[in-house]
């Protein structure tokens, strides 16, 4: 018996010590009793500085609701475990995502004694997934995160009665930029037309660029002022800009937004703003949607 006790322990202590995920003991008021160096390591903290606090001193304060929920519904006996993606504060003071798995272990005589947390770094994941939405320059979404936001947006106001529009921007005199003032100063150019978009937004708009030099905003039509008024400002800064830099746009707006007609809306919006190019640059057309 003894000698199995004692294999039991050291496969205990092997699985702790070098399993590929955080595990940590914490207690019922939320210390933490036991961390491995993979909980460690994900945290920033060491185990004696992970000991002397718990589980909400390194918890976002934006999740720790969202957690403490969960864990009260959990020790009511309503669900055996729970997982939940949350942030900690690192030791340095950086933000990381991670997904947290709870279930509670109980004594010989079924009462709670202590959780058993199972700890997965997301960063990477995260950091991943936002890279294939995202574009690398300027950080604006790129054609397929745009694609995913602007469907969520255009059935919300589909289902709420508003109006969407959208507007394409291409810039004019991209290329002469580049060829007399290097690609440096082209690449700076594409950040702070980005800048001037988000800029221009209100909230709820969805900014994206979807090309060389082709971005493309969409917006509900809330009591605010209307996207053609943003559009203007947007062209009129772009006309000041310098560098032989202006921007030729396109808007179409439809009354009936519908997630399945997004491919179209923004072809629509493009001839519009081709419309614009042809129409000498520097100009902002129309265009209904039907």
């Amino acid at each position: 018996m003894a000698a199995a006790l004692a294999l039991a322990q050291r496969r205990f202590e092997a699985t702790f010590l070098h399993a590929p995920v955080g595990i940590a003991h914490v207690g019922l008021d939320g210390r933490f009793l036991l961390v491995n160096p993979r909980f460690c390591a994900i945290s920033g903290y060491d185990a004696d500085t992970l000991i002397r606090t718990g589980f909400q001193q390194i918890t976002h304060p934006d999740d720790l609701n969202a957690d403490e929920a969960l864990l009260a519904r959990l020790n009511s006996g309503e669900i055996p475990r729970y997982s939940m993606e949350k942030r900690y504060v690192r030791a340095d003071g950086a933000i990381i995502w991670i997904n947290l798995t709870v279930a509670m272990a109980r004594d010989e005589a079924d009462q709670p004694e202590f959780y058993v947390a199972v700890i997965e770094d997301l960063s990477d994941l995260r950091q991943a997934s936002f890279e294939a939405l995202h574009d690398a320059l300027t950080g604006l979404l790129n054609r397929r995160g745009f694609a995913c936001r602007a469907r969520d947006m255009l059935a919300d106001a589909g289902q709420q009665g508003r109006s969407v529009s959208l507007l394409y921007l291409d810039l004019d005199g991209f290329k002469q930029l580049n060829d007399k003032y290097g690609h440096a100063a082209g690449d700076g150019c594409l950040v702070d037309v980005g800048q001037l978009l988000k800029d221009q937004a209100c909230p709820g708009d969805i900014v994206a660029r979807i090309g060389g030099d082709e971005f493309l905003l969409l917006a509900t039509e809330w009591d605010h002022q209307p996207v053609s008024d943003s559009a203007e400002a947007i062209r009129l800064a772009l006309a000041t800009y310098g560098m032989g830099i202006s921007g030729s746009f396109g808007i179409v707006t439809t009354d009936l937004p519908d997630p399945a007609d997004l491919d179209r809306l923004i072809a629509c919006a493009d001839d519009a703003m081709r419309t614009a190019k042809r129409a000498g640059k520097n100009r902002l057309c129309g265009a209904a949607f039907i």
